[in-house]
């Protein structure tokens, strides 16, 4: 067991914390005995390389190519090819120095998120396409659930150490986390909301992203899956991915922090290419990202948050048009 520092009690007067120490929440007998290691790689000989090839390079080649190609769907399929063979590679030395860790804390999440839907939508596409099945909506949404429910159920076989902590929060500090997700669940529509308003004078109108996600809803069946993909099998995979993923194949908290932030948002709009987008995400990533570290690494405080987020929007969708754009 690590030894446990006493003063450690969220004291602004003590000048032996830092500032984003006096911020986190009161350590709780949970986080004592399984604290979340923020350094759990070396930054300069691991995190560099994962920050590099799986953040950071995949971010500025989809940039390049969508707007040196006007969009053309050629050079998505070589801008995907690009980025999976850079990730690819970047996974490789990464796993090559730090597999046990990956696999014991979870921290593999984020190769599974990145790598497996891929795989699924290709093998899906090659199988519609043989079968002449038109992609629809349903087809995509069933899809994409499909791929992050088999991304949890690996993940809960090979890392069964993160969802025995998930389910360790819920059931002794469910006190601290109740009130913790509702204000952070204010505090990302906060977030929201400056940001939306910020994408309206760059950008009006929604992202092709959302536009994908809410055509169809007329029919029953889309509205089903749609709920359960956003609200409970999303939420669940991308925070493990983007926040207790990133977090711990960094090294650095803050070179952490941002990359999230940037891969987060990014992945919302690097696919459909609508880049102009980028800034209306900005709100929950950076909101989501801050709570990880308020929650001292604890990843069930922003699942619970990114879940609450999505249920309350999909609400909003159904019952008020304009926000469907």
């Amino acid at each position: 067991m690590d030894t446990v520092n006493t003063n450690n009690n969220n004291d602004w007067t003590n000048p032996k914390q830092s500032w984003d120490e006096k911020i986190q929440l009161k350590k709780t007998m949970l986080d004592r005995v399984d604290p979340f290691d923020f350094k759990l790689v070396n930054l300069n000989n691991t995190g560099y390389i994962f920050v590099g090839t799986a953040i950071l390079a995949p971010f500025f080649i989809s940039i390049l190519i969508t707007y040196l190609f006007a969009k053309n769907p050629n050079a998505v399929l070589v801008m995907n090819i690009v980025n999976w063979i850079v990730v690819g590679v970047g996974c490789y030395f990464v796993l090559s120095r730090v597999q046990d860790k990956l696999l014991r804390t979870g921290a593999i999440a984020f190769y599974y998120f990145y790598f497996i839907p891929n795989i699924i939508s290709l093998i899906a596409g090659v199988i519609l396409g043989i079968l002449k099945v038109q992609t629809d909506t349903t087809a995509n949404l069933v899809v994409s659930w499909i791929a992050d429910v088999i991304c949890i159920v690996i993940l809960a076989k090979t890392s069964p150490y993160i969802f025995v902590k998930i389910k360790l929060t819920f059931k002794q500090n469910y006190k601290l986390l109740i009130p913790t997700v509702i204000i952070a669940l204010l505090v990302t529509f906060g977030f929201n909301y400056i940001f939306g308003l910020a994408q309206a004078q760059i950008t009006p109108g929604t992202s092709v992203n959302q536009a994908n996600l809410v055509a169809g809803l007329n029919k029953w069946w889309n509205v089903v899956i749609l709920a359960v993909y956003t609200i409970f099998t999303a939420p669940i995979i991308e925070e493990l991915a983007c926040r207790h993923g990133i977090f711990s194949l960094t090294g650095n908290k803050w070179v952490s922090y941002f990359a999230s932030i940037i891969y987060f948002a990014g992945m919302h709009v690097s696919q459909t290419g609508d880049w102009e987008h980028f800034v209306g995400y900005l709100g929950a990533s950076i909101a989501l990202a801050s709570l990880f570290i308020i929650a001292r690494g604890n990843v069930t405080y922003t699942i619970m948050t990114h879940g609450l987020l999505n249920t309350v929007t999909f609400i909003l969708i159904l019952t008020v048009p304009a926000i469907a754009g």
